[in-house]
């Protein structure tokens, strides 16, 4: 009877080894993936904005634009000539990988100011763009994560440009690429103010 209990025991720990060893090799290989989609993203946005990130008053805000509150992915995901099912549906469940800040260790000539800072100027009326413009700059830029599809050969990806109350631009962009360069496809709810 000993001996059954310890080959019982045994045998659970010789597997629950093997499982935290398997958790921790799916947890490195998620890292990983991490890191090369990081990387391949700030590549993409050096590649299709070099004039913008040489430029030292240029301002990033920090926090990568999200789509969860941006209407316009509904003009996006309604367009079935230019996406798959399987295409619109990795874009809307949001199945690529995300990123919470962007460092200066990514765009090291870029200044970058906290989303938390731009978002409390703009919520006090009183500071707003007279606030802004005499202690942080002209104007803030903020960009998305890039999510690729194709096998890398194509990439949505959105920027904005706001520089006053009634002044700025944005939108979302389908880049392809070809003979090794991205260009433009198609954009989608590109505003003015």
């Amino acid at each position: 009877m000993t001996r059954l209990f310890l080959l019982a025991f045994l045998s659970v720990s010789l597997f629950s080894g093997g499982q935290n060893n398997y958790s921790a090799n799916i947890d490195s290989v998620l890292v990983q993936d991490s890191i090369v989609y990081v990387k391949k993203c700030i590549a993409f946005i050096k590649e299709i904005m070099p004039q913008e990130l040489s430029d030292t008053t240029f301002i990033l805000a920090d926090k990568p634009f999200s789509f969860e509150y941006f209407e316009c992915i509904e003009e996006l995901l309604s367009d079935t000539t230019s996406y798959t099912k399987e295409e619109l549906s990795f874009i809307k469940e949001k199945q690529y990988p995300s990123l919470t800040k962007w460092t200066k260790e990514f765009f090291r000539n870029t200044r970058l100011v906290s989303s938390d800072t731009i978002n409390a100027i703009f919520k006090d009326n009183s500071k707003w763009w007279t606030y802004f413009n005499k202690h942080i700059g002209r104007a803030f830029n903020t960009f998305s994560i890039p999510i690729f599809l194709r096998n890398d050969t194509y990439c949505l990806f959105y920027s904005d440009h706001s520089c006053g109350g009634l002044c700025g631009s944005g939108r979302l962009t389908l880049y392809k690429k070809e003979n090794n360069k991205w260009t433009k496809v198609k954009s989608y709810c590109d505003w003015v103010s």
